[in-house]
């Protein structure tokens, strides 16, 4: 049976009280008679107790101590009970530093989480930088083998780029147009066919049209 300490206490200070006011009781009992007039209130209560005790009809027990108040009492006497609170008492108290530990554990593993967290977020910048690096270094290359094949294209014969632009995704000779000069892009248009020639103007004349809206 677990015992509240508070009841411990108050049964002490009870039983301490009790033990008092049968003293005080029995003093007046066995001193000479006074007027109830000259008594001091203690002893007025300690007379009042003392017939209600020696009444036939309260010969019962002191009724401030009941069944579970006696109990309580015997389980502060017993060592083994008290050696059980205060196992109670060292169990309770290794838990709570077992929980302690557990959450120190818990912040130590998030910090750690996010140490590598942040390490990955580093890496992950430095690759996207070389991605990006990368990806201009290409732009560039194409950009330049496009200038070159433009400049290579200006130099044949309108007739003879002609027939190799009418080969081409009309967006690549699109492309190709755009980068050269406007009287040579003119020549090989005239020598391309028709509805390869229509297309290729119409995609670039849709992109000048974009960048005059921008």
């Amino acid at each position: 049976m677990k015992v509240n300490p508070l009841v411990i206490i108050a049964v002490i200070f009870a039983c301490s009280f009790v033990g008092r006011m049968i003293g005080v009781a029995d003093a007046s009992l066995n001193a000479p008679d006074k007027p109830l007039a000259e008594k001091t209130p203690i002893e007025k209560e300690a007379t009042k107790m003392a017939e209600k005790t020696m009444a036939p009809a309260e010969s019962k027990a002191p009724a401030v101590i009941d069944e579970r108040t006696a109990d309580l009492a015997d389980a502060l006497n017993d060592p083994l009970e008290k050696e059980r609170l205060l196992k109670a008492l060292r169990e309770r108290h290794v838990a709570l530093d077992q929980k302690e530990s557990d959450l120190d554990d818990r912040l130590r593993y998030l910090e750690i989480i996010e140490a590598r967290v942040d390490e990955k977020l580093v890496e992950l910048k430095k690759s996207n930088a070389s991605l990006s690096e990368l990806v201009s270094f290409a732009d560039e290359a194409a950009q330049n083998d496009i200038d070159l094949l433009s400049k290579m294209y200006e130099q044949m014969k309108p007739q003879k780029a002609g027939e190799i632009f009418d080969k081409m995704d009309p967006t690549f000779a699109a492309g190709f147009l755009t980068q050269m000069n406007s009287e040579n892009a003119a020549l090989i248009l005239t020598n391309m066919n028709t509805d390869k020639a229509y297309e290729a103007s119409l995609i670039i004349a849709s992109r000048n049209a974009a960048v005059r809206r921008q």
